[in-house]
């Protein structure tokens, strides 16, 4: 399966990468800033042993030369001392004044200076752009005097620099490596979560389901394996919840078709009369010889096509069938939602009022008959004998709605909110399967539509919202 990283897995992998690149750097940095510290503090405290040997070294050669007052041996002491290890300088000091020195000349002042008044600890003495360590150590317990030495800090400093650098480079390494690796680990992650992502997006509850492959680490794996159960489980969740869709709406069928019942029994016998009638008179007129026989034919012809339009209309109405969107005219919708109420409500002498429209819909005429005829359903059982239904179209913008308008007693705020669930009826016991408003509801969100409720005071106004062709 070729690997396609969605935006979001793009910010994810990056974000991973960064931010362990970052923690790569910054430990890297911190490291390589100790690292140096505690090089050049050991360095330093080498060079300070170091220093401290030979002064004490000097301290005892010197000692004699002090005693015997030999200035010769002195400055040969001094001045071959200051050639090994780094020592800039060597001094013999003795009640503030110097013995001898390793300066071809007076020692300078700063370094005479830099003593006074303060004791024998280690210090360091700035010299233009130079640094000395000056380390003190007496001479026979310093009743002959001390010897200072000034150690050039420079070594010190371009040894750090020198094990600076290397680690330097070192880091540098090491962070190369690291951010590589942190790229590597980031998209390793995200990748597995960008399988998932796209499964979700192409997931067809309805459909077959696309299994995505656990890869990755073994969190991701487990992960991955229960979003795939989880897929499994939601697509046989939404056959079963189809299932009982299409069983409340063939229940639904069957109730309407026994709501109807009545009102269809007058329609058949009413041709059936009279084609008996026709019947009858037909004998009679074969017995006698009349010419009428063409004519109650025709009658008869007549009653059996509205017999047969009625039984087929029961019939499509019991009939479960597919969803088949077309565009289809308004009137023709409400055509087909009204035909088989009409016998019913000229019986109960409820006036059904239309508005004229010449709107042109996306549906399927018998299914949005079906909710029209569900919504007349409930209007005509709250409407009293002799009352009146009203039919209106309505607009909104990318929208045609078939408003159904009684004069019941409307329906309490207290439960509007649960008009729409299944099973949910205020008709007594045994006249109601509470399934009306909810396969209303489904069919038209299958059409991409809505079904509103307005309560004006008195009475209902139920609209199915349809899309519109403009």
């Amino acid at each position: 399966m070729t690997f396609r990283m969605p935006s979001l897995g793009i910010r994810l992998w990056v974000k991973l990468a960064i931010f362990a690149a970052v923690g790569v750097v910054i430990s890297q940095a911190l490291h390589l800033a100790i690292s140096t510290g505690l090089v050049a503090n050991a360095l330093a405290r080498e060079q300070e042993g170091l220093g401290r040997g030979i002064a004490r070294l000097l301290a005892r050669e010197a000692a004699e030369a002090v005693l015997v007052e030999d200035a010769i041996s002195l400055h040969e002491l001094m001045t071959g001392a200051v050639s090994e290890n780094g020592v800039a300088y060597c001094l013999v000091v003795r009640g503030g004044s110097v013995l001898a020195s390793s300066f071809r000349n007076p020692p300078p002042r700063l370094l005479l200076d830099a003593r006074r008044g303060r004791d024998q600890a280690p210090l360091v003495v700035l010299s233009g752009r130079t640094r000395y360590l000056d380390l003190v150590e007496p001479i026979l317990d310093g009743s002959a005097g001390e010897v200072r030495i000034g150690l050039d800090m420079s070594i010190v400093e371009s040894t750090r620099r020198r094990v600076a650098a290397y680690l330097s480079v070192l880091a540098l390494a090491i962070m190369a490596v690291g951010v590589v690796a942190a790229f590597i680990l980031g998209r390793s992650i995200a990748r597995p979560i960008g399988d998932l992502l796209t499964a979700t997006d192409r997931f067809d509850p309805g459909g077959e389901a696309r299994l995505v492959e656990p890869r990755g680490t073994e969190e991701l794996r487990e992960l991955t394996e229960r979003f795939n159960r989880m897929m499994v489980r939601l697509g046989s969740a939404h056959a079963q919840q189809r299932l009982a869709r299409s069983k409340e709406g063939e229940t639904e069928r069957m109730a309407a078709l026994g709501s109807l019942v009545s009102g269809v029994a007058h329609e058949v016998n009413n041709p059936l009369a009279g084609i008996k009638n026709c019947l009858r008179r037909l004998q009679r007129e074969e017995a006698s010889g009349s010419p009428r026989s063409a004519e109650y034919l025709e009658l008869m012809e007549e009653g059996l096509e509205r017999i047969e339009d009625v039984m087929r209309g029961l019939l499509d109405l019991a009939r479960p069938r597919p969803l088949e969107l077309g565009e289809v005219w308004v009137n023709d919708v409400v055509r087909e939602g009204t035909s088989l109420l009409r016998p019913t409500l000229d019986r109960r002498r409820i006036a059904l009022v239309q508005a004229d429209g010449h709107g042109r819909v996306i549906a399927d005429r018998k299914q949005a008959g079906q909710a029209l005829l569900n919504l007349l359903l409930n209007a005509a059982y709250v409407t009293t004998d002799g009352g009146e239904i009203r039919l209106r179209l309505r607009e909104r913008p990318g929208l045609c709605g078939i408003a159904v308008e009684d004069d019941g007693p409307g329906i309490p705020p207290e439960i509007r909110d649960r008009v729409l669930d299944p099973f949910f009826s205020t008709k007594p016991d045994g006249e109601g399967t509470g399934l009306g408003l909810s396969v209303t509801k489904s069919i038209l969100d299958a059409h991409g539509g809505e079904l509103t409720l307005e309560c004006p005071g008195r009475g209902t106004c139920w609209t199915m919202w349809l899309r519109s062709i403009s």
